[in-house]
């Protein structure tokens, strides 16, 4: 059966690995790899892992790419439906959204050395999007689709959990300006909150969400000004610091904590899917052309300067390393898509700022990469 979605939810830098053995091995008798998640090795970093999740007509899989080993190992086998979200909650421990039920969503952690699993959540709904705090100590998950109708925030930590209602939002995943987000900070001292669709036309800031909470106490650290950023979207946090960089109508802003104002890094700068390097030097992100054809882009924080990755439409960077991006590789549709005339193929490349070149990685079927999920802080 042909894989028709595999999602790179979530990869891990992590030096300490580079020690160890390989993880845990397959059990035997565990399903082989799909076809599709090539196991040829690739010249990267060494110890790094990579969460692949699939989705086929009948079921759906979570498995670990470990570059020690070379070959997907498969952690979680669920039924037909999407390819769930999933995350590192640490370096041996992960968290998928189990969305098999449709009356009933449950986030589920396995460990990766007894590969035991574990019931961390059970909700009435959809949890389209969740994130743990960088310690482990604390679940943020956003629930639609719930008996009431309304869509709401919940943030969970030492045995209470707060609940903010939200706007509705009409509709999802109808184009790429539908960005669902949830990161904590880097010291884990606020939580960003992205649950918007920003059309060409949206001008109402009811249509979408974004504010910045307090871990704390949960209390509104941050909303965008009205205005102009009313329709603030795509966001991310910088890598060491608790310095927001966000998109709205003048380009991209920034706002950083304990301020009551925002700053301009780019004006005019309508990007997508920002994500920052390692050392905070450098801001990736998809810019689309007047052709609406994605290409990467990185932004040099030392210079405050744009500067292109290759010429070929790509899309969803992440930072592997301080100076290697991972990014999806575009073709133009055969028949109408979403968001414009390409979509991802879903291969994977890699891209290095020292030699300006890139090279293919293992997998074959991918659509899409989650910054969120990245390991290495």
């Amino acid at each position: 059966m042909p894989l028709h979605g595999i999602r790179v939810a979530a990869l891990g830098v992590v030096s300490v690995l580079a020690a160890c053995a390989s993880g845990p091995n397959v059990a035997s008798g565990s399903p082989a790899p799909s076809t599709s998640v090539s196991a040829a090795a690739t010249s990267q970093p060494a110890g790094y892992r990579v969460l692949l999740t699939t989705s086929t007509i009948s079921s759906s899989e979570v498995f670990l790419y470990d570059s020690a080993s070379n070959a997907p190992q498969q952690l979680a086998s669920l039924g037909a439906g999407p390819a769930p979200e999933a995350h590192f909650i640490s370096s041996q421990k992960i968290a998928y959204v189990d969305s098999t039920n449709p009356m009933t969503a449950r986030i589920m952690s396995v460990d990766l050395s007894t590969r035991a699993s574990t019931i961390e959540l059970a909700a009435s709904g959809n949890v389209p999007a969740f994130a743990y705090s960088h310690d482990g100590a604390s679940l943020a998950y956003l629930l639609h689709g719930s008996a009431d109708g309304k869509a709401t925030l919940h943030v969970r930590r030492g045995g209470q959990e707060k609940t903010l209602t939200l706007n509705a939002i009409p509709g999802r995943g109808v184009g790429r300006d539908d960005e669902l987000r949830l990161e904590f900070a880097p010291d884990d001292k606020y939580l960003l909150m992205v649950d918007t669709f920003v059309g060409n036309q949206g001008q109402a800031p009811e249509t979408g969400q974004f504010l910045v909470l307090r871990a704390a106490d949960n209390t509104v650290a941050f909303l965008p000004p009205s205005g102009v950023s009313a329709n603030a979207t795509m966001a991310t946090w910088a890598r060491h610091s608790d310095r927001l960089y966000y998109r709205d109508q003048v380009g991209v802003r920034t706002w950083d904590a304990g301020t009551t104002s925002v700053g301009t890094l780019a004006t005019a700068l309508h990007w997508y899917d920002p994500a920052g390097s390692p050392d905070d030097g450098w801001l990736a992100f998809t810019d689309i052309d007047a052709q609406f054809v994605p290409r990467v882009r990185l932004y040099d924080l030392r210079h405050n300067q744009a500067i292109p990755t290759v010429a070929a439409a790509r899309s969803h960077p992440i930072f592997v390393t301080a100076d290697t991006i991972w990014y999806l590789e575009e073709q133009p549709c055969q028949s109408e898509c979403l968001g414009g005339p390409s979509q991802p193929s879903g291969k994977v490349l890699a891209y290095s700022q020292k030699t300006k070149a890139e090279s293919s990685l293992p997998f074959t079927d991918v659509h899409n990469l989650s910054q969120l999920a990245v390991l290495s802080r």
